[in-house]
Order: C-alpha cells, then structure tokens, then sequence
C-alpha cells in the first residue's frame, strides 16, 4: 500500500529562489540549532495529503484527475514570507503561500474527488506552505527569520502525485504521475 499526496511542485526557477531563501536563513542560524534541511528536489505544495492508497484506488483516482479545471492556463501564486508552521511555536520553518481563488477551487475540487473514492477530507484549515526545514528538538535557539523584500510570484500548470516513504529515518518523496490544467 502506498502513501500518496496530491501537490504542486516548483519549476526550476522558483526552485532556485527556494534554496536561495533556504541559504539565508542557514546564514542566521547557529550551526548547533539541530536542523533537518528540506532536500532541494523536495520542494512542494501539498494540496491533499491521502495517505496509504491501494493501487486500484490510485487508479480510480487517477481517472478523477483527469476532470479536475482550473481557470485560466496556470495558477498563479505567491509566496509572501517565512515563518514556523503551522505557528509561532512550532519546529518547522515554511514559507507561506498566499490562498488565491484558483488555489482554494483547486483545492476543493481535489477534495471532492478524493472523498468519491473513500477518503476522509476533512482537514483544519489550510495553509498551503512549502516546508523548508525542521528543528530537531523542541527547543529551538532563536525567533527572527529573514523578511522578504517582496512576495515571490510564480505560476503552476501541474498538479502532482507522489507516493512517500519512510526509509532509514529519512521521508522520501517521489512524483509518479503529473496532470496539466
């Protein structure tokens, strides 16, 4: 049984910009602040996180996604700042994406089709982030976090399928099927 979740994933450029944003922040950070960085092809949005899946339900979803519109060629999002998730006293360092009308459809019409196949979608509020890092114990050394000068526009055309795993202590992702808009 697989574990699957439906994302966005960053093209080349954003991704860049990620890693650049990452590398500030490794630049405040104490070398002895016990973090777990996010591996520079992990990159994502997660839009609905499912959970161990069978194959014939990942077909079954598959076939869902198919019929999923977005308006207009892309969604076109934003990040607009660094900060702990999912709140000030957390251990895992993000950043935010803002929640345009495209990403909430997006969203709920994922939500449908997931719950057509037998899936329990009721999540707490959403805060589409992209995880960057994760302290590894409770206490982390500092609260200040770099300022984005500006929001960090961007657009996705794709929605992806990833099935994740837990090996050796590490979360791996990997992508197995990509659908266009």
């Amino acid at each position: 049984m697989s574990r699957i979740f439906i994302a966005l994933t960053p093209d080349e450029n954003l991704n860049k910009e990620i890693i650049g944003i990452k590398s500030q922040l490794k630049e405040l950070l104490l070398k002895d602040s016990g973090l777990t960085w996010t591996q520079k092809n992990h990159h994502h949005i997660t839009i609905n996180f499912i959970g161990p899946m069978e194959p014939e339900q990942i077909e079954e979803m598959y076939s869902n996604l198919e019929e999923i519109e977005v308006l207009g060629a892309a969604i076109k999002l934003e990040i607009t700042e660094v900060s702990y998730f999912p709140n000030e006293n957390s251990q895992v360092l993000v950043a935010n994406i803002s929640i345009p009308t495209q990403l909430q459809k997006l969203r709920s019409q994922v939500q449908a089709l997931v719950s057509q196949i037998g899936f329990d979608t009721n999540q707490k509020g959403y805060k589409p982030h992209i995880t960057l890092a994760r302290f590894k114990n409770k206490s982390r050394p500092f609260k200040e976090l770099i300022v984005l000068e500006e929001p960090i526009k961007t657009s996705f055309s794709f929605l992806d399928i990833y099935e994740s795993s837990f090996e050796s202590g590490k979360t791996t992702h990997k992508m197995i099927k990509r659908f266009n808009f």
